[in-house]
């Protein structure tokens, strides 16, 4: 027996197995049940969206013997499953849109039906039928003999004549919803006994565009090339790239490095990659980050997952997001206007490493002219801050943490003598004191894990874009030129070039709001100390001597001796309050605990 496509060995034989199309199936199967047997239908719909295999079912149904119709198991519905059954006529009408293939039909329908109770003519595009064949079918198709029954298929409805459309039941089919096909895939791929990646069905689904019959015919191409269904196949078969690609070139992308984008591309293109495709895929990123960022859902997501989440989520803003896609949808405009859309694809990387609003000059002139008053800002108004889980991975000892200089480096470490560290590092700002301990730093230096370190050193370089944003412009300047030197899973060390930068974000006031934003920075709360940069020597050298000499103290939990700002402006406020009822009131007034 000659091999059989996938579309057709598992097209769908009851209304039942239909994927995705209820409202039509259910419509149907009541019609035949209380025997309202229409003389025309009109399925109307995307291609492979299950228009002619209902029809066929249809045709089975109002024909079949059985007690349950259709039954597949009587003589009419295996004659019909088999296309040998002589009462079921399929006509296509690209191939027979003329006035004379009309009037033969209608010769012939005048004929009572051979097995069946209803002769059954399904024409398939009948949009490609000619005004003239339109017309002379109109009379039969408004009064058909009583055993006759017109099916009517078609991608484009628009183009069929009004009054051929209004003597028929019109159904129109939907797309096929992405969780139907993959349903769908799982039980062919069983039935087959082929492994598969559950991302690759998922992959395929958003291939076939909510076609069935496009996914069954993807899903048969990817099991030719390796005879198992996985991501990578399918990447390599369709010219796509996976999604840490995409989101790798997005990156390059936001850097403005454009050496890298232009080397990207380059590499894609020898790899005949589908610019037009490649396209919508980094618009569906985009579109995806956007909607994450407002909603926090992760379910709701069209291509990306938790993975492709955390990975470019913290890098990137809600603004910059928007004008990427601008830019990808002007670009997809011109493609179907020219023979090498690879030009427009070019410029348009290149227009968004190049992209510097005016907006954006404005606000950052803005920003340091005129800092935004704190009691103005509140963090939980930022729309698009980012939120993104610390990866778990194993901790590394305090020895990687001290020695991320080189070997030469660490080696002048030891040999240079210990200058001593002050026990409080005292900063001042206003009227208020802040006392540092030193022993809170050495804590954080027990405590301090390089895989945490460089994981906040890679989300530290977005915090510069936030400079433009009016809403977070003020937290973003005060820690943008800082470097995290040190850190564990509850706190880090912060270094500045200039002591008026330390005194800025150790200075309490400011210390919980900046708190707050890199909370959402991060993507979790951390404690922070921030020294100035000349020091840090100093403060590792210390604790390099303690650790030789074995004097460490253990780690303990991360408990900084910062006074949050508003207790105390309210215990301020109760002393001004009750001194100001003594000066008036003298010694009556008293006050309760």
């Amino acid at each position: 027996m000659s091999y059989k496509a996938l579309y057709r060995t598992y097209r769908p034989q009851t209304f039942d197995d239909v994927a995705g199309q209820v409202h039509v199936t259910r419509t149907l199967k009541n019609a035949i049940k209380e025997n309202r047997i229409a003389h025309a239908y009109l399925f109307a719909g995307p291609r492979g969206t299950g228009k002619t295999t209902i029809a066929k079912i249809l045709a089975k149904a109002i024909n079949c013997t059985g007690d349950n119709p259709p039954c597949n198991e009587c003589d009419n519905c295996k004659a019909i499953t088999l296309g040998d059954h002589p009462d079921v006529i399929e006509i296509d009408a690209a191939s027979n849109n003329g006035v004379d293939e009309v009037r033969d039909l209608i010769d012939k329908v005048k004929y009572a039906p051979i097995n069946g109770k209803y002769k059954v003519y399904i024409i398939d595009e009948v949009h490609m039928m000619s005004t003239g064949a339109f017309n002379a079918l109109l009379k039969t198709l408004e009064e058909p003999p009583a055993h006759i029954v017109f099916i009517l298929a078609t991608t484009e409805p628009h183009k069929i004549l009004p009054t051929i459309i209004s003597r028929c039941q019109r159904f129109d089919f939907k797309r096929v919803d992405e969780k139907d096909i993959i349903q769908r895939l799982e039980y062919v791929l069983n039935e087959e006994k082929k492994n598969y990646e559950e991302e690759a069905l998922s992959k395929i689904a958003k291939l076939a565009d909510g076609g069935m019959r496009d996914a069954l015919s993807i899903l048969e191409q990817c099991l030719a090339f390796d005879n198992e269904l996985t991501v990578n196949n399918i990447n390599q078969v369709y010219g796509l790239l996976s999604n840490e690609s995409k989101i790798k070139l997005i990156k390059l992308l936001l850097n403005k490095d454009m050496k890298g984008v232009l080397n990207t591309l380059d590499s894609l293109l020898n790899s005949s990659i589908d610019l037009k495709r490649l396209t919508q895929d980094l618009i569906d990123v985009l579109k995806d980050v956007i909607i994450y960022k407002n909603t926090n859902d992760i379910d709701i997501l069209f291509v990306l997952n938790q993975h492709d989440i955390d990975s470019i989520v913290p890098y990137i803003l809600t603004d910059e997001a928007f004008e990427m896609i601008d830019i990808f949808m002007d670009a997809s405009i011109h493609y179907s206007q020219t023979l090498d859309p690879q030009t427009y694809f070019e410029l348009a990387m290149l227009k968004i490493c190049n992209q510097v609003s005016h907006e954006k000059k404005i606000v950052i002139e803005e920003t340091y002219q005129n800092p935004i008053k704190e009691e103005k800002f509140d963090i939980q108004e930022i729309e698009d801050i980012i939120k993104d889980d610390v990866d778990n991975i194993e901790s590394e000892t305090i020895k990687e943490v001290v020695d991320d200089q080189s070997q030469d480096d660490e080696e002048n470490i030891f040999l240079q003598p210990a200058q001593p560290v002050k026990e409080n590092l005292v900063v001042e700002e206003s009227n208020e004191q802040i006392n540092i301990d030193f022993y809170d730093i050495l804590n954080i230096l027990v405590q301090a894990k390089r895989t945490v370190l460089n994981d906040i050193q890679d989300k530290w370089q977005v915090i510069r874009r936030y400079c433009y944003n009016l809403n977070t412009a003020k937290c973003a300047t005060m820690l943008c030129d800082g470097k995290p030197v040190a850190a564990g899973d509850d706190a880090f060390i912060l270094t500045f070039q200039y002591q008026p930068d330390v005194n800025n974000v150790n200075y309490s006031k400011n210390y919980f709001l900046l708190k707050k934003f890199l909370k959402e920075i991060l993507g979790k709360e951390y404690d922070f100390i921030a020294v100035l940069e000349s020091e840090w020597p100093n403060i590792r050298n210390q604790y390099v001597e303690l650790h030789k000499k074995g004097q460490l103290p253990a780690a303990k939990p991360i408990h900084l001796q910062h006074i949050k700002y508003e207790d105390h402006e309210q215990e301020n406020h109760l002393t001004k309050a009750q001194k100001m009822a003594i000066d008036m009131f003298g010694d009556i007034v008293e006050f309760e605990e």
